[in-house]
């Protein structure tokens, strides 16, 4: 699997691995990664145990965390996001698959920290919304239905029915994320660089046919969050949108303090192409 793994990701040189939690964690508090990738089935403490540990520790915490795992099962992947799991991967993997979703853990912190600093330079002020967290899904009338109650479980729902009655809905009510289904737009890729194009700082959540990797490599690299295998149960959609709302708000939280640590100062160059990003 290290091998495999290694393979697959070659686009991102720095590569570190370990095949027990004990080594994963020392490995991981010796020098920060950007992202780690974690297996379920390790020796002596699970991925799931070694998961919390990171996300109890306060230099690790933000780091976001893929699981990649042969368990197929909604209620651990739903685990996985409650204790703070970026992605989660069943294998087999497939390259394009792993490769895409680990490039959009890394452009959703980026793109999150740049429109953060950018607002900061004009002298924006953050507000706080008083009506909590908005969901604007784009979804066929079914869809919507079967899943409307996961979703209000995360927020207020605005729901419509494709990407332009969207965008008049979102700039009445401002979305906090957005889940799109692919059978609402004839481009998916296009509707997501659309619609990130008016919210770059909105995670995008897609739902796509599982067996279409194309659809979910293409949207990924245009922007999205996250994409999510049709037909999806209510209880893992809510997982993993929460996820990307949480993503999100990590990457939020981790400007702002960098940038209260400095003074104000400009954020610091995150890395923008593949060969400039350190895995872990």
């Amino acid at each position: 699997m290290i091998r495999v793994i290694g393979e697959m990701l070659a686009e991102f040189p720095d590569q570190r691995f370990a095949t027990t939690g004990e080594a994963a964690l020392a490995l991981a508090r010796e020098a920060t990664p950007d992202l780690i990738l974690l297996d379920a089935n390790l020796p002596n403490m699970t991925g799931f145990d070694v998961c919390e540990i990171l996300k109890k520790d306060a230099k690790l915490a933000r780091v976001p965390v893929i699981f990649v795992t042969s368990h197929d099962a909604p209620a651990l992947e739903v685990d996985a996001f409650r204790m703070g799991a970026a992605d989660y991967v069943i294998k087999p993997l497939v390259a394009p698959r792993l490769q895409a979703r680990v490039r959009a853990q890394l452009r959703l912190r980026r793109r999150v920290m740049e429109t953060q600093a950018r607002l900061h330079r004009e002298g924006a002020k953050p507000v706080s919304k008083p009506t909590g967290v908005r969901v604007l899904g784009i979804l066929a009338s079914d869809t919507a239905e079967a899943h409307r109650h996961a979703l209000a479980a995360i927020g207020a729902v605005d729901v419509a029915a494709d990407c332009e009655a969207a965008l008049g809905v979102a700039e009445r009510k401002e979305p906090d994320v957005i889940v799109l289904d692919t059978a609402c737009c004839d481009n998916p890729c296009a509707s997501v660089r659309s619609l990130l194009t008016q919210y770059a700082h909105v995670p995008i959540v897609v739902l796509a046919d599982g067996r279409d990797v194309e659809t979910e490599q293409c949207t990924l690299d245009a922007g999205a969050a996250d994409v999510i295998a049709k037909p999806a149960k209510s209880v893992v959609l809510e997982a993993r949108v929460q996820g990307a709302l949480d993503s999100a708000r990590k990457a939020r939280e981790e400007v702002r303090a960098w940038l209260e640590a400095s003074g104000g100062a400009s954020v610091h160059p995150f890395p923008v192409s593949a060969r400039d990003v350190r895995t872990g």
